[in-house]
């Protein structure tokens, strides 16, 4: 559920500071999504941590997000489909704040990640 729908302030320096981001359990969420993409052995540190928290649902909607996601971004850049301007600018400011125009994975949007 978004959290424009739900009125609950969510931090966005948690995706590179780290921490809940606001969000009830947000870091082993943040966790087990990097883990995820990863793949190496920090998964099922992350899935245990994670399924404590939220229970073995949780876990599987979890994963199910994150596969999503992937699979989504992954045919979006392999078909070149461009980023909606609108989209765009709303971001550019708040990538730049955080610096994630600085992350070695910038390069594969330029347009994007300089404001």
């Amino acid at each position: 559920m978004s959290s424009a729908a739900t009125d609950d302030e969510v931090l966005l320096a948690a995706a590179v500071e780290g921490g809940d981001a606001g969000v009830g359990h947000g870091a082993e969420l943040a966790a087990f999504a990097e883990a995820s993409w990863r793949r190496d052995e920090t998964l099922a540190v992350a899935r245990k941590a994670l399924r404590s928290g939220v229970g073995d649902d949780g876990v599987i909607e979890a994963a199910l997000t994150v596969a999503i996601f992937r699979s989504l971004n992954l045919a979006a850049d392999a078909s070149g489909i461009p980023l909606d301007e609108s989209f765009a600018g709303h971001t550019r400011g708040f990538a730049g704040a955080l610096g994630i125009d600085q992350f070695s994975t910038a390069k594969n949007s330029p347009d994007f990640s300089r404001a």
